[in-house]
């Protein structure tokens, strides 16, 4: 997977993650994804193949574990089968960490507990994968229908039409984002591992 620094014109391809943590990155507050697998995806595996995608929001299992960050993002009324689509995430960088301690070192760029992470890390075979990104705020956020192949405990899930990119804007300044991508990057020489 090759990094992008901008962002398509469009793009059809989104990221299930807790919805508190979809406002985390909205915002800024995080900048960093990290997986382990779903249960619908190949073995279970999570395969960091897309460059850029869509945030969709999910609360599937968010209630089971925890976030630092308590605030709650505020609810709109939608119509039924609706969804907003609150942001773009480019990744930047990513890395397979295989010691627990090393996520010590990228705490403040998440909102997910220690207990969640260590959770996650632990589950099937120790490691987890981080990836850095660039994150594009929607405004407005575009809605999309759900639909059935979006169900399901997965990570990617494929929208029925690409969704436009314009109208986004940068939930970090680049300084600030340069900066928190050489410490996830600090992870692969550390770890050994290259992207």
């Amino acid at each position: 997977m090759i990094p992008e620094s901008t962002p398509p014109h469009t793009c059809a391809i989104a990221f299930k993650e807790w919805a508190g943590v979809c406002d985390a990155l909205a915002d800024g507050r995080q900048s960093l994804i990290l997986r382990k697998g779903g249960i619908a995806e190949d073995a279970g595996e999570f395969r960091p193949e897309h460059p850029s995608f869509w945030l969709y929001p999910t609360h599937l299992h968010e209630a089971q574990q925890g976030l630092r960050d308590t605030r709650a993002p505020a609810a709109k009324p939608l119509p039924s089968g609706m969804l907003e689509l609150p942001a773009l995430a480019l990744v930047e960088c990513m890395t397979w960490v295989d010691h627990p301690d090393m996520l010590d070192a990228i705490s403040d760029l998440h909102v997910w507990t220690s207990e969640t992470v260590l959770k996650r890390f632990e589950y099937r075979r120790p490691g987890l994968w981080v990836l850095g990104v660039r994150v594009l705020r929607a405004d407005p956020p575009p809605r999309i229908v759900m639909t059935q192949e979006q169900s399901g405990c997965k990570s990617w899930v494929p929208l029925d039409e690409p969704v436009g990119t314009h109208k986004l804007i940068p939930t970090l300044d680049d300084t600030t984002l340069n900066q928190r991508m050489a410490r996830i990057r600090a992870l692969q020489e550390s770890d050994g591992g290259a992207f």
